[in-house]
Protein backbone atom coordinates (compact mmCIF):
# COMPACT_ATOMS: atom_id res chain seq x y z
CA UNK A 1 0.00 0.00 0.00
CA UNK A 2 1.34 3.46 -0.83
CA UNK A 3 2.13 5.87 2.41
CA UNK A 4 0.00 8.54 1.85
CA UNK A 5 1.74 11.83 2.09
CA UNK A 6 5.09 10.05 1.26
CA UNK A 7 7.41 12.49 -0.66
CA UNK A 8 7.55 9.26 -3.29
CA UNK A 9 3.16 9.51 -3.42
CA UNK A 10 3.60 13.22 -3.36
CA UNK A 11 5.89 13.11 -6.47
CA UNK A 12 3.73 10.79 -8.09
CA UNK A 13 0.46 12.53 -7.56
CA UNK A 14 2.02 15.45 -9.45
CA UNK A 15 3.89 13.38 -11.82
CA UNK A 16 0.06 12.37 -12.81
CA UNK A 17 -1.32 15.74 -12.81
CA UNK A 18 1.88 16.77 -15.26
CA UNK A 19 0.65 13.80 -17.21
CA UNK A 20 -2.76 14.79 -17.12
CA UNK A 21 -2.39 18.23 -18.80
CA UNK A 22 0.19 17.33 -21.23
CA UNK A 23 -1.96 14.25 -22.79
CA UNK A 24 -5.11 16.10 -22.03
CA UNK A 25 -5.31 19.86 -21.51
CA UNK A 26 -5.07 21.19 -24.73
CA UNK A 27 -8.44 18.67 -25.94
CA UNK A 28 -10.45 19.43 -22.58
CA UNK A 29 -9.46 24.00 -23.02
CA UNK A 30 -9.97 24.26 -26.63
CA UNK A 31 -12.98 21.54 -27.31
CA UNK A 32 -14.65 20.80 -24.23
CA UNK A 33 -15.06 24.12 -22.16
CA UNK A 34 -15.94 26.81 -24.69
CA UNK A 35 -19.28 24.89 -24.96
CA UNK A 36 -19.41 23.66 -21.53
CA UNK A 37 -21.71 26.77 -20.79
CA UNK A 38 -24.03 26.92 -23.52
CA UNK A 39 -25.21 22.92 -22.80
CA UNK A 40 -25.35 23.35 -19.52
CA UNK A 41 -28.20 26.47 -19.98
CA UNK A 42 -29.85 24.72 -23.35
CA UNK A 43 -29.69 20.92 -21.31
CA UNK A 44 -27.56 19.29 -24.42
CA UNK A 45 -25.11 16.48 -23.61
CA UNK A 46 -22.08 15.96 -24.56
CA UNK A 47 -21.52 15.63 -27.98
CA UNK A 48 -19.92 12.29 -29.05
CA UNK A 49 -17.68 13.68 -31.48
CA UNK A 50 -15.93 14.75 -28.03
CA UNK A 51 -16.19 11.31 -26.42
CA UNK A 52 -14.57 10.01 -29.52
CA UNK A 53 -12.09 12.46 -29.54
CA UNK A 54 -11.56 11.09 -25.51
CA UNK A 55 -10.89 7.86 -26.34
CA UNK A 56 -8.65 8.47 -29.25
CA UNK A 57 -6.47 10.36 -27.10
CA UNK A 58 -6.70 7.54 -24.36
CA UNK A 59 -8.68 9.06 -21.66
CA UNK A 60 -11.30 6.76 -22.33
CA UNK A 61 -9.22 3.28 -22.20
CA UNK A 62 -6.83 4.93 -19.33
CA UNK A 63 -7.19 2.18 -17.05
CA UNK A 64 -8.36 -0.36 -19.27
CA UNK A 65 -6.12 -3.43 -20.22
CA UNK A 66 -4.10 -3.20 -23.11
CA UNK A 67 -5.26 -6.61 -24.40
CA UNK A 68 -8.73 -4.23 -25.64
CA UNK A 69 -6.69 -1.42 -26.39
CA UNK A 70 -6.43 0.60 -22.91
CA UNK A 71 -3.45 1.36 -21.25
CA UNK A 72 -3.99 -0.81 -17.86
CA UNK A 73 -3.29 1.91 -15.20
CA UNK A 74 -4.59 0.90 -12.05
CA UNK A 75 -7.18 2.34 -9.89
CA UNK A 76 -4.60 5.10 -7.81
CA UNK A 77 -3.52 6.11 -11.08
CA UNK A 78 -7.19 6.72 -12.39
CA UNK A 79 -8.70 8.70 -9.67
CA UNK A 80 -5.54 11.35 -9.63
CA UNK A 81 -6.39 12.06 -13.33
CA UNK A 82 -10.12 11.92 -13.23
CA UNK A 83 -9.61 14.73 -10.55
CA UNK A 84 -6.91 16.60 -12.94
CA UNK A 85 -9.41 16.13 -15.88
CA UNK A 86 -12.20 17.19 -13.16
CA UNK A 87 -10.26 20.67 -12.41
CA UNK A 88 -9.38 21.26 -15.94
CA UNK A 89 -13.15 21.02 -17.02
CA UNK A 90 -16.03 23.56 -17.04
CA UNK A 91 -18.14 20.72 -17.82
CA UNK A 92 -18.46 18.64 -15.23
CA UNK A 93 -20.43 15.62 -17.10
CA UNK A 94 -17.18 14.58 -18.91
CA UNK A 95 -15.46 12.85 -15.84
CA UNK A 96 -18.40 11.19 -14.88
CA UNK A 97 -19.18 9.81 -18.11
CA UNK A 98 -15.94 8.67 -19.11
CA UNK A 99 -15.73 6.72 -15.55
CA UNK A 100 -19.29 5.38 -16.03
CA UNK A 101 -18.26 3.99 -19.70
CA UNK A 102 -14.97 2.69 -18.07
CA UNK A 103 -16.37 0.78 -15.10
CA UNK A 104 -19.01 -0.94 -17.09
CA UNK A 105 -16.42 -1.90 -19.55
CA UNK A 106 -14.56 -3.69 -16.93
CA UNK A 107 -17.46 -5.09 -15.55
CA UNK A 108 -17.39 -6.92 -18.99
CA UNK A 109 -14.04 -7.59 -18.73
CA UNK A 110 -14.90 -9.44 -15.45
CA UNK A 111 -17.40 -12.03 -17.44
CA UNK A 112 -14.09 -13.92 -19.10
CA UNK A 113 -15.84 -13.91 -22.07
CA UNK A 114 -14.15 -12.93 -25.11
CA UNK A 115 -16.69 -12.43 -27.64
CA UNK A 116 -18.03 -9.37 -24.96
CA UNK A 117 -14.66 -7.89 -24.82
CA UNK A 118 -14.00 -7.41 -28.26
CA UNK A 119 -17.66 -6.42 -29.56
CA UNK A 120 -18.20 -4.30 -27.02
CA UNK A 121 -15.42 -3.47 -24.16
CA UNK A 122 -12.67 -2.70 -26.21
CA UNK A 123 -14.99 -0.39 -28.55
CA UNK A 124 -15.67 1.21 -25.58
CA UNK A 125 -11.81 1.77 -24.77
CA UNK A 126 -11.90 3.71 -27.45
CA UNK A 127 -14.39 6.00 -27.67
CA UNK A 128 -16.44 4.02 -30.54
CA UNK A 129 -19.34 2.49 -28.04
CA UNK A 130 -20.80 4.08 -25.09
CA UNK A 131 -22.58 1.99 -22.91
CA UNK A 132 -23.63 2.97 -19.38
CA UNK A 133 -25.95 0.71 -16.51
CA UNK A 134 -29.71 0.97 -16.45
CA UNK A 135 -30.32 -0.27 -13.14
CA UNK A 136 -32.11 2.36 -10.96
CA UNK A 137 -35.95 2.18 -10.67
CA UNK A 138 -36.89 3.98 -7.07
CA UNK A 139 -37.07 0.59 -5.53
CA UNK A 140 -35.96 -2.36 -4.16
CA UNK A 141 -34.33 -4.24 -7.34
CA UNK A 142 -35.84 -7.66 -5.92
CA UNK A 143 -39.20 -5.20 -6.70
CA UNK A 144 -37.92 -4.44 -10.34
CA UNK A 145 -41.04 -3.78 -12.83
CA UNK A 146 -38.21 -4.40 -15.69
CA UNK A 147 -38.75 -7.95 -16.40
CA UNK A 148 -36.81 -10.91 -18.09
CA UNK A 149 -38.46 -13.91 -19.50
CA UNK A 150 -36.70 -16.91 -21.28
CA UNK A 151 -38.34 -17.29 -24.90
CA UNK A 152 -37.32 -19.51 -28.15
CA UNK A 153 -33.59 -19.71 -27.11
CA UNK A 154 -33.33 -16.06 -26.06
CA UNK A 155 -34.46 -13.48 -23.64
CA UNK A 156 -37.61 -10.89 -23.93
CA UNK A 157 -37.24 -7.75 -21.78
CA UNK A 158 -40.08 -5.36 -20.97
CA UNK A 159 -39.99 -2.52 -18.59
CA UNK A 160 -38.47 0.87 -17.98
CA UNK A 161 -35.44 2.50 -16.34
CA UNK A 162 -36.10 6.24 -15.28
CA UNK A 163 -32.96 7.56 -14.92
CA UNK A 164 -30.07 6.59 -16.50
CA UNK A 165 -26.98 8.90 -17.22
CA UNK A 166 -25.73 9.10 -20.84
CA UNK A 167 -29.11 7.73 -22.09
CA UNK A 168 -29.05 10.35 -24.93
CA UNK A 169 -26.25 9.59 -26.39
CA UNK A 170 -25.49 5.65 -25.36
CA UNK A 171 -24.70 3.13 -27.86
CA UNK A 172 -26.02 0.36 -25.41
CA UNK A 173 -27.14 -0.33 -22.05
CA UNK A 174 -26.25 -2.87 -19.12
CA UNK A 175 -30.19 -3.34 -17.97
CA UNK A 176 -30.56 -4.84 -14.92
CA UNK A 177 -34.05 -7.03 -14.98
CA UNK A 178 -35.59 -9.61 -12.52
CA UNK A 179 -36.15 -12.78 -14.02
CA UNK A 180 -39.59 -13.77 -14.18
CA UNK A 181 -39.06 -17.55 -13.63
CA UNK A 182 -36.48 -17.47 -11.03
CA UNK A 183 -36.80 -14.10 -9.42
CA UNK A 184 -33.37 -13.30 -9.72
CA UNK A 185 -31.36 -10.25 -10.61
CA UNK A 186 -29.78 -10.66 -14.21
CA UNK A 187 -28.08 -8.18 -16.91
CA UNK A 188 -28.56 -7.78 -20.46
CA UNK A 189 -26.23 -5.74 -22.60
CA UNK A 190 -29.40 -3.99 -24.83
CA UNK A 191 -28.37 -2.50 -27.98
CA UNK A 192 -29.92 0.92 -28.86
CA UNK A 193 -31.25 0.12 -32.44
CA UNK A 194 -32.68 -3.17 -30.72
CA UNK A 195 -36.85 -3.07 -31.64
CA UNK A 196 -38.86 -2.16 -28.80
CA UNK A 197 -35.86 0.13 -27.48
CA UNK A 198 -36.72 3.89 -27.07
CA UNK A 199 -34.76 6.38 -24.77
CA UNK A 200 -36.36 10.01 -23.38
CA UNK A 201 -34.47 13.02 -22.58
CA UNK A 202 -34.92 13.48 -19.10
CA UNK A 203 -34.34 17.66 -17.87
CA UNK A 204 -32.48 17.26 -14.07
CA UNK A 205 -31.17 19.98 -12.28
CA UNK A 206 -27.68 20.34 -12.90
CA UNK A 207 -25.04 17.80 -14.65
CA UNK A 208 -26.88 18.51 -17.49
CA UNK A 209 -24.72 17.54 -20.01
CA UNK A 210 -24.43 14.12 -19.03
CA UNK A 211 -27.70 13.20 -20.96
CA UNK A 212 -29.41 11.86 -18.89
CA UNK A 213 -32.76 9.76 -20.03
CA UNK A 214 -35.19 7.39 -19.23
CA UNK A 215 -35.09 3.80 -21.20
CA UNK A 216 -38.10 1.64 -22.15
CA UNK A 217 -38.03 -1.43 -23.37
CA UNK A 218 -41.16 -2.53 -25.02
CA UNK A 219 -41.19 -6.71 -26.31
CA UNK A 220 -37.56 -6.46 -26.88
CA UNK A 221 -36.15 -9.53 -28.09
CA UNK A 222 -32.41 -10.47 -27.43
CA UNK A 223 -30.16 -13.64 -28.45
CA UNK A 224 -28.82 -15.46 -25.76
CA UNK A 225 -25.47 -14.20 -25.80
CA UNK A 226 -26.54 -10.83 -24.65
CA UNK A 227 -27.31 -12.53 -21.15
CA UNK A 228 -23.73 -10.16 -19.37
CA UNK A 229 -24.85 -12.54 -16.14
CA UNK A 230 -26.72 -15.12 -15.48
CA UNK A 231 -26.94 -15.01 -11.72
CA UNK A 232 -26.57 -12.53 -8.91
CA UNK A 233 -26.22 -9.60 -11.02
CA UNK A 234 -26.43 -7.61 -7.98
CA UNK A 235 -23.32 -8.37 -6.93
CA UNK A 236 -21.70 -7.34 -9.99
CA UNK A 237 -23.37 -3.84 -9.83
CA UNK A 238 -22.07 -3.91 -6.12
CA UNK A 239 -18.81 -4.20 -7.37
CA UNK A 240 -18.99 -1.74 -9.81
CA UNK A 241 -20.48 0.67 -7.06
CA UNK A 242 -17.42 0.12 -5.01
CA UNK A 243 -15.12 2.00 -7.84
CA UNK A 244 -17.54 4.47 -8.38
CA UNK A 245 -18.12 5.37 -5.83
CA UNK A 246 -14.47 6.40 -5.06
CA UNK A 247 -13.89 7.52 -8.76
CA UNK A 248 -16.76 10.31 -8.43
CA UNK A 249 -15.26 11.37 -4.88
CA UNK A 250 -12.03 12.18 -6.95
CA UNK A 251 -13.79 14.31 -9.76
CA UNK A 252 -15.69 16.25 -6.77
CA UNK A 253 -12.71 16.89 -5.55
CA UNK A 254 -11.08 18.05 -8.85
CA UNK A 255 -14.42 20.07 -8.87
CA UNK A 256 -13.94 21.79 -5.69
CA UNK A 257 -10.15 23.04 -6.23
CA UNK A 258 -11.47 24.43 -9.46
CA UNK A 259 -14.42 26.24 -7.91
CA UNK A 260 -11.95 27.48 -4.72
CA UNK A 261 -9.20 28.84 -7.75
CA UNK A 262 -12.13 30.72 -9.50
CA UNK A 263 -13.76 32.16 -6.40
CA UNK A 264 -10.47 33.62 -4.72
CA UNK A 265 -9.43 35.47 -7.77
CA UNK A 266 -12.78 36.52 -8.28
CA UNK A 267 -13.02 37.92 -4.52
CA UNK A 268 -9.22 39.63 -5.40
CA UNK A 269 -11.23 41.96 -7.96
CA UNK A 270 -13.69 43.22 -5.54
CA UNK A 271 -13.45 45.86 -2.88
CA UNK A 272 -16.10 47.33 0.05
CA UNK A 273 -15.16 50.51 1.54
CA UNK A 274 -11.73 51.05 -0.43
CA UNK A 275 -10.41 47.66 0.98
CA UNK A 276 -9.79 44.32 -0.87
CA UNK A 277 -13.17 42.03 0.29
CA UNK A 278 -10.41 39.16 1.35
CA UNK A 279 -9.46 41.74 3.54
CA UNK A 280 -12.27 41.53 6.13
CA UNK A 281 -11.59 38.87 8.90
CA UNK A 282 -15.14 37.30 8.41
CA UNK A 283 -14.21 36.74 4.82
CA UNK A 284 -11.26 34.95 5.57
CA UNK A 285 -12.64 33.09 7.74
CA UNK A 286 -14.63 31.67 5.07
CA UNK A 287 -11.90 30.76 3.14
CA UNK A 288 -10.37 29.13 5.22
CA UNK A 289 -13.47 26.90 6.04
CA UNK A 290 -13.74 26.56 2.65
CA UNK A 291 -9.89 25.23 2.33
CA UNK A 292 -10.41 23.27 5.28
CA UNK A 293 -12.92 20.95 3.50
CA UNK A 294 -11.08 20.94 0.09
CA UNK A 295 -8.02 19.68 1.98
CA UNK A 296 -9.98 17.24 4.04
CA UNK A 297 -11.61 15.81 1.44
CA UNK A 298 -8.54 15.60 -0.69
CA UNK A 299 -7.03 13.28 2.06
CA UNK A 300 -9.88 10.96 2.34
CA UNK A 301 -10.23 9.99 -0.96
CA UNK A 302 -6.20 10.15 -1.21
CA UNK A 303 -6.17 7.73 1.36
CA UNK A 304 -9.47 5.85 -0.08
CA UNK A 305 -7.22 5.62 -3.62
CA UNK A 306 -4.31 3.88 -1.74
CA UNK A 307 -6.29 1.16 -0.11
CA UNK A 308 -7.02 -0.08 -3.94
CA UNK A 309 -3.30 -1.35 -3.47
CA UNK A 310 -4.49 -4.04 -0.59
CA UNK A 311 -6.88 -6.42 -0.20
CA UNK A 312 -10.76 -4.97 -0.76
CA UNK A 313 -14.13 -6.56 -0.58
CA UNK A 314 -15.46 -7.57 -3.22
CA UNK A 315 -18.61 -5.79 -3.09
CA UNK A 316 -17.82 -2.97 -0.53
CA UNK A 317 -15.11 -0.79 0.06
CA UNK A 318 -15.93 0.74 3.19
CA UNK A 319 -13.28 3.40 2.92
CA UNK A 320 -14.46 4.39 -0.78
CA UNK A 321 -17.91 4.81 0.75
CA UNK A 322 -17.07 7.07 3.26
CA UNK A 323 -14.88 9.23 0.89
CA UNK A 324 -17.90 9.67 -1.42
CA UNK A 325 -20.51 10.00 1.56
CA UNK A 326 -17.81 12.92 2.74
CA UNK A 327 -16.68 14.50 -0.24
CA UNK A 328 -20.36 15.00 -1.18
CA UNK A 329 -21.43 16.95 2.09
CA UNK A 330 -18.67 18.84 1.91
CA UNK A 331 -19.14 19.70 -1.84
CA UNK A 332 -22.36 21.02 -0.93
CA UNK A 333 -20.74 22.96 2.50
CA UNK A 334 -18.21 24.48 0.09
CA UNK A 335 -21.18 25.53 -2.22
CA UNK A 336 -22.95 27.20 -0.29
CA UNK A 337 -19.75 28.89 1.44
CA UNK A 338 -18.83 30.14 -1.81
CA UNK A 339 -22.78 31.79 -3.18
CA UNK A 340 -22.62 33.49 0.40
CA UNK A 341 -19.14 35.21 -0.45
CA UNK A 342 -20.29 36.70 -3.73
CA UNK A 343 -23.67 37.54 -2.70
CA UNK A 344 -26.22 38.56 -5.05
CA UNK A 345 -23.91 37.19 -8.10
CA UNK A 346 -23.84 34.08 -6.34
CA UNK A 347 -27.53 33.16 -8.07
CA UNK A 348 -26.23 34.38 -11.28
CA UNK A 349 -26.40 31.91 -14.07
CA UNK A 350 -23.23 34.19 -16.24
CA UNK A 351 -20.99 33.36 -13.15
CA UNK A 352 -20.05 29.46 -11.93
CA UNK A 353 -21.06 29.37 -8.33
CA UNK A 354 -25.22 28.41 -8.75
CA UNK A 355 -24.41 26.31 -11.31
CA UNK A 356 -21.27 23.99 -9.33
CA UNK A 357 -24.40 24.04 -6.58
CA UNK A 358 -26.90 22.57 -8.75
CA UNK A 359 -23.91 19.74 -10.09
CA UNK A 360 -23.30 18.80 -6.24
CA UNK A 361 -26.63 18.33 -4.71
CA UNK A 362 -26.70 15.62 -8.02
CA UNK A 363 -24.14 13.77 -5.36
CA UNK A 364 -26.82 13.48 -2.46
CA UNK A 365 -28.34 10.29 -4.26
CA UNK A 366 -25.58 9.35 -6.38
CA UNK A 367 -24.33 5.47 -6.28
CA UNK A 368 -26.47 5.43 -2.90
CA UNK A 369 -28.43 8.41 -1.41
CA UNK A 370 -26.44 9.81 1.25
CA UNK A 371 -28.12 8.34 4.47
CA UNK A 372 -28.02 4.74 2.43
CA UNK A 373 -23.98 5.26 2.93
CA UNK A 374 -23.90 6.15 6.58
CA UNK A 375 -26.73 3.19 7.08
CA UNK A 376 -24.24 0.56 5.49
CA UNK A 377 -21.00 2.55 7.06
CA UNK A 378 -22.81 1.49 10.26
CA UNK A 379 -23.16 -2.13 9.46
CA UNK A 380 -20.07 -2.68 8.72
CA UNK A 381 -18.96 -1.15 11.61
CA UNK A 382 -20.72 -2.90 13.86
CA UNK A 383 -20.14 -6.47 12.16
CA UNK A 384 -16.12 -5.57 12.27
CA UNK A 385 -16.54 -5.21 15.67
CA UNK A 386 -18.69 -8.18 16.72
CA UNK A 387 -15.96 -10.32 14.59
CA UNK A 388 -12.80 -9.14 16.46
CA UNK A 389 -14.96 -9.81 19.75
CA UNK A 390 -15.55 -13.78 18.94
CA UNK A 391 -12.18 -13.87 16.68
Amino acid sequence: MIAVGSEHDTERIAALGAEAERRFGRFIRESVNPGADDRDRSGKPLPRALLSEAGRLGLLGFSLPPEIGGEGRDKFEWGILVEEVSRLSRDTGLASVVDVNAGVAELLLGTGRPELAERYAAQMAVGNLICPPAAYESRDPFDYLTTACEVGGGWRLDGNKPFVGGAVFADAFLVYAKDKESGDILAFLVERGDEGVSVDPLPTMGLRSMGFGSLSLDDVHLPADRLVVGADALSTMNTYLRNRRLITACAVVGHMRALFDACMLALDDRQRGGRVVVEFPNVQRTVGEIFVALEASQAIVYRALATTYGSRDQFFDPVSTAAKQFVAEQAIKVGMAVMNLHGGQGYMGQHPWERYMRDALGLIGGQGAQELLLIQLGQHAAFEITRRRHS
